[in-house]
């Protein structure tokens, strides 16, 4: 294992469970070969998550969120 994979797990380890659960699946389906591009209202609608200021996502709604782009 190179020096970035501990701290890469440091990381994900601090986040909440949902997050802990959600980024590793989401980097095993590029892994997988499943890459997914974001729409320009997509990505709006990302950037317009992160400055609200709301809370994380619980874990239903990342859930439905990343379902959105499994087909």
């Amino acid at each position: 294992m190179t020096k970035l994979m501990p701290q890469l797990i440091d990381r994900l380890e601090a986040l909440p469970d949902a997050e802990q659960d959600a980024l590793p699946r989401e980097f095993l389906s590029v892994l997988e070969g499943e890459v997914y591009v974001l729409t320009p209202e997509q990505k709006e609608e990302v950037r317009k998550a992160l400055e609200d200021g709301e809370p994380n996502a619980s874990p239903q709604e990342v859930e439905a969120f990343f379902a959105r782009f499994r087909g």
